[in-house]
């Protein structure tokens, strides 16, 4: 529920504070008083565009802050919600900002947004009905959604959705074998010619290195061989050889040895460092015997080596090559096996079809069937509004296979006897508009999560007997949802439980709108005045008072 707005610098508000209760909260004021500015401005807070002449005084920022209680777990839970509100809590402060130097500011508990998500957002919070107004219930996509709601579905939908996901699936693949089956046979052969290419070397990076390494190896042999032969007889020259002089140092060592005891550890380190040029030169040397390539060994070597590069030059890196290697083997087998492909596509498309079209009747039936209730309790509840000859009809149309199954599903209506049903976003008057609004809303009042509702014109081109039972109807719907109405109407009036009188004062020499929210005596004498004008007389005000008590009966 909406719990509060704060409102300063917009319009003919200097700065205002309105605190909202559940249910039914009704506005009322002379024309002109400012009733409808605090609807533009949560309209503007939840995303509409600011009218700058709105702004009061151009010098000074202009703020909306309206604070909403997410009571409703679907709603807490709810993905576009539960970034800004942390476990356990329900509060949601929407503050927007529009500056003196032109910037704007939008932020939710803290957080920083853009106008697409606060729009969004701001579509679940509060349904607006005037009279220029296309909300969820006037976007022909969302009637099917409704519809579907009011239908206990079992299993049926959940098993639709799987076979409708394998159908799809199968039918793109068959679109993209189709697409392959245009190929020319040039195009085909240019395919086969480059598996044969990419198959000639393993596509491995391990096994590049490899061959890259070997090829070094075989065109620098006789360098290597040669530095091997320079190293080899360092360590084994008979006369200043490392080996040589490590084994003539054992002598000297033991007598060091005999004579300071604490050098005996001298003789195991040169006894290992002795081991230790061994095992290199055992290494050194089987290194050198491994330079050793025949002629046909070093051609193929290279020739595999020059393959890589080739293929590398061609497809890239060797994941590329790879990549394009598996999709180039999968579209030629695809076409070598074109007609077995084809037909066995075909046959489980078919299979999934022949599944799909009887769920999908099925589905279709039960909402043929929700659509005559919804039919039967819409137009008993127009015809209690004043709108004595409607009809309402659910329309369906068979479309191709969706998520949903295979019905487009429209609410048409015909509010006046002989007119044609139309679409219901094609109502023109705001009073029917509203009308239909409040039915619809009353009908689906347990699948609509949007909490808060927002009437304005509600009571154009009603008089007193239908305002009663229009009250009668808002004050049922405002036991599950928040209202919040303007009227001018005293008999809508008397339904509220919380009512604002709304009022201009002069200050510093300015109109500014204030708001009272209204006790008992307030809302009789406000009552009062509604039916008779300023001058109140102790008709209206007994009016008045018996008005109340039948509202609360």
């Amino acid at each position: 529920m909406l719990t509060q707005i704060i409102i300063q610098n917009f319009g003919l508000i200097d700065r205002l504070s309105i605190d909202f209760s559940e249910h039914l909260n009704i506005l009322t004021g002379e024309t002109g008083a400012g009733k409808s500015i605090i609807i533009d401005a949560l309209r503007y807070v939840l995303g509409e565009r600011l009218e700058t002449s709105l702004v009061r005084d151009p010098k000074q920022s202009c703020l909306v802050q309206a604070s909403f209680e997410l009571t409703l777990k679907e709603l807490r839970d709810h993905h576009l919600f539960t970034d800004y509100l942390i476990e356990g809590e329900s509060q949601l402060i929407v503050e927007r900002v529009y500056e003196a130097t032109g910037r704007s500011k939008i932020k939710i508990n803290g957080l920083a947004l853009t106008l697409g998500q606060l729009k969004e957002i701001g579509n679940h919070l509060i349904d607006f009905h005037g009279a220029h107004d296309h909300q969820m219930l006037l976007q022909e996509h969302q009637h099917i959604l409704m519809l579907d709601k009011l239908i206990k579905w079992d299993n049926l939908k959940n098993s639709y959705w799987e076979f409708f996901q394998t159908y799809s699936h199968l039918k793109i693949q068959l679109e993209e074998l189709s697409t392959l089956a245009k190929t020319n046979q040039r195009d085909f052969e240019l395919l086969k010619h480059q598996i044969t290419e990419l198959e000639r070397v393993p596509l491995e990076e391990a096994d590049y290195e490899r061959t890259e390494q070997e090829q070094i190896k075989i065109n620098n042999a006789q360098r290597l061989t040669s530095c091997v032969d320079q190293i080899l007889n360092l360590f084994e020259d008979e006369e200043t050889g490392i080996e040589t002089s490590m084994s003539k140092a054992f002598a000297p060592l033991r007598t060091l040895n005999q004579i300071d005891a604490s050098t005996a550890a001298f003789s195991q380190e040169l006894t290992q460092a002795q081991d230790n040029t061994q095992n290199f030169l055992n290494s050194l040397r089987n290194y050198a015997e491994s330079l050793s390539f025949d002629t046909n060994e070093a051609e193929t070597v290279n020739a595999r080596y020059d393959i890589y590069q080739d293929i590398k030059r061609k497809y890239g890196p060797l994941n590329d090559a790879r990549e394009f290697y598996a999709q180039a083997k999968q579209k030629f087998d695809q076409l070598n096996n074109f007609e077995h492909n084809d037909a066995e596509l075909r046959r489980k498309i078919d299979d999934q079809k022949s599944e799909l079209t009887k769920l999908a009747q099925k589905i279709t039936k039960k909402r043929q069937a929700a659509a005559l209730e919804l039919k039967t309790t819409i137009e008993k509840e127009l015809t209690e509004l004043g709108i004595s000859h409607v009809t309402f009809e659910v329309h369906f149309e068979k479309i191709d296979f969706n998520k949903d199954g295979h019905d487009q599903v429209v609410f048409f209506i015909s509010p006046n006897a002989g007119e044609e049903l139309k679409p219901l976003a094609q109502i023109v008057s705001s009073g029917e508009a509203a009308r239909v609004m409040l039915a619809l809303k009353k009908a689906l009042i347990n699948v609509d999560i949007i909490p808060v509702l927002i009437f304005d014109e509600i009571d154009a081109q009603i008089g007193g007997r239908l305002g009663t039972i229009t009250g009668k109807k808002l004050k049922e719907l405002a036991k599950n949802r928040q209202v919040l109405l303007i009227t001018h109407l005293p008999q809508i009036a008397s339904f509220a439980d919380t009512h604002l009188k709304i009022f201009k004062s002069v200050k510093n020499g300015r109109a500014t709108t204030q708001v009272n929210q209204l006790d008992e005596d307030g809302r009789i004498k406000e009552i009062a005045e509604m039916m008779s004008g300023q001058s109140k007389t102790g008709i209206s005000i007994t009016h008045a008072e018996d008005m109340l008590k039948t509202a609360r009966r």
